[in-house]
């Protein structure tokens, strides 16, 4: 359970993309297959981000639709002799995951805590209050868990417009 738990909220999806481009080309080919203005998305899905030689941050983004668990791929282009390859990870966007870890991390607190003054002292009345604490963990991972679902089918539609744009094919 906990094992879940932790690749839920810290797991990646490791991706390449090999590129039948050189470095130039393929930066050039990936920036003009994404867009890094929100207006952009306004009124279409597309990928979202920054795409740099050493550095690239995608994101599907669909119009009217905000999901925080949706996952980012973070990369860059590796040379791999004589071609070019993007190497990264789709994950959760790592303020989603220091947010959710100070979320979990306080209601696991909080449970603590007031179950130890309960044991200790007696709340009477206030018998709820480690309930209270598990209610809040109960909901962040339902939260985490439909967010995922919502995003199941980014992963592939953002793998497809990558691939997409460093194939040969498409030249």
């Amino acid at each position: 359970m906990v094992r879940w738990f932790w690749e839920i909220l810290f797991g990646s999806v490791p991706a390449t993309f090999p590129s039948a481009f050189s470095l130039e080309e393929s930066v050039s080919r990936l920036s003009a297959a994404c867009t890094t203005s929100i207006f952009g998305t306004l009124t279409r899905q597309a990928a979202y981000g920054r795409v740099g030689r050493s550095r690239v941050v995608l994101t599907r983004t669909i119009p009217f639709v905000h999901n925080s668990g949706k996952p980012v791929f973070v990369g860059s282009f590796e040379p791999d002799g004589n071609q070019t390859v993007l190497v990264g990870r789709f994950a959760l966007h790592w303020a989603v995951r220091v947010f959710l870890s100070v979320w979990f991390g306080f209601c696991l607190l909080w449970t603590a805590l007031v179950l130890a003054i309960e044991i200790l002292k007696g709340l009477g009345d206030l018998w709820w209050f480690p309930l209270a604490g598990l209610g809040m963990f109960m909901a962040g991972a339902l939260l985490l868990r439909v967010s995922k679902w919502w995003a199941r089918n980014d992963i592939a539609w953002l793998s497809s417009v990558i691939s997409r744009a460093l194939s040969a094919d498409t030249a």
